[in-house]
């Protein structure tokens, strides 16, 4: 669980999803470091390290998406609360933190 100003967060990865990314991540890599080493050109050898590296960044970027959706609905709940002149505040103000990080 993450607090992050006041508001807990579940996380989207368990303890064993976590291991599981570590090890598709850092297995394939090694894996590939082998075939660099090796100076292996074989298309087929390559698949394997290379489809565990994708895999890993797969759960990442799930992760992350779940993430954002979960963070997103808990910002629209907030914003339900509101009556309609200060949600189209609170709008108008995060509109204009975007546009002042722009320019």
């Amino acid at each position: 669980m993450i607090e992050n100003n006041g508001e807990k967060y579940t996380s989207v990865l368990t303890s064993q999803d976590k291991v599981r990314v570590a090890w598709l991540l850092v297995g394939g890599t090694l894996w590939s470091l082998y075939l660099i080493v090796k100076k292996n050109r074989n298309i087929f050898s390559w698949l394997v390290p290379v489809g565990m590296m994708a895999e890993g960044i797969d759960l990442l970027l799930k992760a992350r998406q779940e993430r954002i959706k979960q963070t997103g609905d808990q910002i629209m709940s907030q914003l339900d609360e509101l009556d309609p002149i200060a949600r189209a505040e609170v709008v108008k103000y995060l509109a204009e933190q975007e546009m002042d990080k722009e320019s």
